[in-house]
């Protein structure tokens, strides 16, 4: 399999950009809550805010609400973390979730703690990439050089290709989100990438991938809808599309279920 450690890796690396920063401010982004509105919690995947989601024009009948990345505890299982977070959830009301890239990981987590009436991913992945115990040791080898931090929170030409940001703005994007990334929080979260082992997508999940995502290949996962050209920030460079699809979904379950 062309699979090799380089790619992995890479995969790993960027993944984890999207923990950025790990603020301990509010929990919840503000919102009015109301009975109509269907509750939907979305998990960024590349930065610490919903800077990624802001081209996204979502139905109205969304209540669109923000789960802020918080500090990891010393030696922290990504499951544990993922049930700290849930605390953000009104769970008194039904609900859904979206994450994109790490984000979709950190649903799934969530998933098994609470339960959403659906988890949408978008250029994520539902299941753990396999890693040998060889190269989990070697990523946290790699990680104690000092050259690490300063090459994970570099804009550059290959991060710009990965990523799939073509235009000023996006690249523009990125490099201001990565920027923001916390380094401490980023190596926490490759270690544990490393070792993610899940082996069966959840109940109630909905994958979106794009053809051309170079992060997360096409060929490692199996989503249940395709967008051809689409590139790691295609929630951003194809906001239409995505939100299209997103209004379509989110929408389609009764909120009063």
């Amino acid at each position: 399999m062309f699979w090799n450690i380089r790619n992995s890796c890479f995969l790993l690396a960027f993944l984890a950009f999207s923990s950025s920063q790990a603020p301990g401010g509010t929990d919840i982004s503000p919102a009015e809550p109301s009975a109509r509105k269907m509750n939907v919690y979305f998990i960024s995947g590349l930065g610490a805010d919903e800077r990624v989601f802001a081209k996204l024009k979502l139905d109205p009948r969304l209540n669109v609400r923000h789960i802020k990345w918080v500090k990891p505890q010393k030696r922290e299982t990504l499951q544990h973390y993922a049930a700290r977070l849930s605390k953000q959830i009104d769970t008194s009301q039904p609900f859904q979730l979206v994450g994109l890239s790490f984000g979709g990981v950190v649903a799934s987590e969530i998933a098994d703690v609470v339960c959403p009436q659906q988890v949408t991913l978008i250029s994520s992945m539902s299941t753990g990439v396999p890693l040998s115990r060889f190269y989990q040791q070697m990523i946290r080898f790699l990680l104690m050089s000092p050259l690490s931090a300063p090459l994970l929170k570099s804009a550059n030409r290959v991060t710009y290709n990965y990523f799939g940001a073509e235009t000023p703005e996006m690249k523009k994007l990125l490099k201001a989100i990565l920027h923001d990334t916390d380094v401490k929080f980023l190596k926490w979260a490759l270690v544990r990438m490393s070792g993610w082992d899940r082996k069966d997508r959840i109940d109630n999940l909905f994958h979106i991938h794009g053809t051309a995502d170079k992060l997360i290949p096409i060929v490692i996962v199996k989503p249940d809808i395709i967008i051809e050209g689409g590139g790691h920030l295609m929630v951003y460079a194809q906001a239409d599309q995505i939100s299209k699809i997103l209004n379509h979904r989110l929408t389609s379950i009764d909120s009063a279920e």
